[in-house]
């Protein structure tokens, strides 16, 4: 599987236009296939035809393009994202528009998204996901650094590379996910991972993305996320109301530190939550490592990241 950005199954809207090989094409790009389509969309494989390079495509919808103060700040949020240069972000290598509807252009990278490997009540070793998501936590400190926040972390936007790389995917779209968000709309925000401030139209900082990587991270260690409810509607109601819910409740034997620091994490309050995604991942190693005095015969902490990924893409 190629992906370019995350994307979930809904309806999105795809080009028409034809080159002289009866390819659909986007600004001069020639559409290969369709990788997957959401509400904001489609994802291609694409190909420049004189720079014969292969990436993903990314078509936005035209809804965007007609609320022209929505357009302007999806605009800014984007053109943030061309600044950013960082190991763990894919590459962008164009903005530009395709009629009314933007497009983006970026780096084309295979593997699979760390959604597919949870669920099911499936476990992964605590220390092992951290170390497996700090390249995400560096990706979301250098973005912060430079005043851009993600908005819409979640599993779905955590890629996992073929060549061993764990990427973040989705840094511009958090503003369109704002613009679908609500029930019978599709919109991608995640409700399972949102922030609470984000739910109620507060503005967000950084604070935000830690609260998501923190309910990923919930997940990942105890095979459900928080506050996971049997409707959209009830989820993002508890997320709103209720504490935030103790992994120990569900694995007695992560740590009490462990599951305090997630608490903590994931407080309805941002001032209360770590300040940096770096800091969280810190944290949590701490808590475990204190509490189990080292590493003991499980590794290091680069080993165990390893063999998390290993489990997840079955090599």
């Amino acid at each position: 599987m190629f992906v370019g950005q995350e994307a979930e199954q809904t309806n999105g809207s795809k080009p028409k236009s034809e080159n002289g090989n009866g390819h659909r094409s986007v600004g001069g790009y020639r559409l290969l296939r369709e990788l997957d389509t959401d509400s904001l969309g489609s994802i291609y494989e694409a190909e420049h035809p004189r720079l014969h390079r292969r990436v993903a495509l990314r078509t936005i919808g035209t809804g965007v393009a007609r609320d022209v103060s929505f357009s302007r700040r999806f605009l800014l949020e984007l053109r943030s994202y061309t600044a950013l240069e960082h190991e763990a972000i894919p590459k962008l290598y164009e903005l530009a528009y395709e009629g009314d509807s933007p497009y983006l252009v970026t780096e084309l990278v295979a593997g699979t998204t760390f959604d597919t490997m949870l669920g099911d009540d499936q476990r992964y070793d605590p220390l092992g996901i951290i170390e497996l998501l700090r390249p995400i936590a560096s990706a979301l400190d250098y973005a912060h650094s430079r005043a851009t926040v993600h908005r819409d972390v979640k599993p779905a936007s955590i890629l996992l590379a073929e060549d061993g790389r764990t990427l973040l995917t989705g840094f511009g779209l958090g503003t369109v996910a704002s613009f679908n968000t609500g029930p019978g709309t599709g919109g991608p925000v995640a409700p399972d991972y949102v922030a609470p401030e984000r739910l109620v139209g507060h503005e967000v900082d950084g604070r935000a993305d830690v609260y998501s990587l923190a309910a990923i991270i919930f997940e990942a260690t105890t095979g459900r996320p928080p506050f996971s409810s049997k409707s959209w509607i009830e989820t993002l109601s508890r997320r709103l109301y209720e504490p935030p819910p103790n992994v120990r409740e569900i694995d007695p034997d992560l740590s009490p530190a462990f599951a305090a620091v997630l608490q903590q994490a994931m407080d309805r309050d941002p001032a209360r939550r770590p300040a940096t995604a770096g800091e969280l991942l810190d944290r949590l190693e701490s808590a475990i490592t204190s509490r189990n005095g080292s590493v003991g015969d499980n590794g290091s902490a680069p080993t165990r990241a390893r063999r998390v990924l290993r489990k997840l893409l079955r090599f």
